[in-house]
């Protein structure tokens, strides 16, 4: 078992007396359990617990999940286990990532065993779209460059001269070179840093993978990169970039600033994938419910 985070015990145990529950696990699910922390990286540690039996069918004391700060460190989620087992039948990417972090300061028997089961069962659609969405979302909020036009997207810059942006128009019909001097037109802000070009490149080799092998990508950023390598389905200069990305956030460099390291063309996933090819397989209901009566000692 790794070294528990600072203050971990504390909020465990304030978890536990105030939700008169009892903690069944605990892992890491953030830039730690993906090989992408460094020295002054926080804890991002996800736990299940269970409450008494009698909380289940009581009025207002069943308490599905949880979500908490404790000091600038130590961020902690958590899943009850009904919520964790109704979310994992349903492919919770979230749920998925915690059952296969490999960075793990608490275990119990009946989680393990359903992992050895299951690990490598969930539907592919889900997970492939949940990754496109979340590249997606990082990519136009923090890396695409944008004019604005009155506060609303309208041009994504490609070039720009002294006196004007040049792109492509956000909706059809528009032009695609904006004046800078007309007080309507503004810049959209950016946070084009090491992390945020990480994160999403993370997320869309993850959707790649999904999608083309229907297993699960390897948490460990820097392990999946080198399978990405082997398999030979990744332009080697992506692979480059993401690599170097990863040594710079590591050394604590995941504020600084370098621009779009990706080309959209790079990042670009299909909105659509078939449904008749991806939207296969799933977890077993009856075997969940193996593990929350294993839980309870049923």
């Amino acid at each position: 078992m790794p070294t528990d985070p600072p203050s971990l015990v504390t909020a465990l145990d304030a978890l536990e007396a105030s939700h008169g529950c009892t903690v069944l696990a605990v892992r890491d699910v953030g830039s730690r359990a993906w090989g992408l922390d460094s020295e002054n990286s926080d804890y991002d540690v996800a736990v299940l617990f269970r409450q008494p039996l009698v909380r289940y069918a009581t009025l207002d004391e069943y308490v599905p999940s949880i979500e908490t700060d404790h000091g600038p460190d130590l961020e902690l989620t958590g899943w009850n286990v009904r919520r964790f087992a109704e979310l994992l039948v349903d492919s919770n990417p979230s749920v998925l990532e915690f059952l296969h972090s490999p960075l793990r300061y608490r275990e119990h028997d009946a989680l393990a065993s359903l992992e050895a089961d299951v690990a490598g069962d969930f539907e592919p659609i889900r997970l492939y779209h949940h990754y496109r969405s979340l590249a997606e979302r990082q990519y136009r909020k923090y890396l695409e460059r944008r004019v604005l036009e009155n506060g609303e997207p309208a041009l994504v810059v490609t070039d720009e001269t002294e006196t004007h942006w040049v792109g492509e128009p956000v909706e059809p019909g528009n032009p695609s070179t904006l004046p800078k001097d007309e007080d309507r037109y503004t810049e959209g802000s950016c946070d084009q840093t090491v992390a945020r070009n990480l994160y999403v490149i993370r997320a869309v080799l993850s959707a790649r993978h999904v999608r083309d092998t229907h297993t699960f990508p390897d948490l460990h950023f820097p392990s999946f990169l080198d399978e990405c390598e082997a398999s030979g389905q990744v332009d080697d200069s992506v692979l480059d970039r993401a690599r170097d990305l990863v040594a710079r956030k590591r050394a604590g460099e995941g504020d600084a600033v370098v621009g779009q390291v990706f080309t959209p063309e790079e990042v670009a996933l299909p909105e659509q994938i078939p449904p008749e090819e991806h939207a296969v397989g799933g977890i077993a209901t009856a075997r969940v419910n193996r593990f929350v009566e294993e839980t309870f000692g049923m």
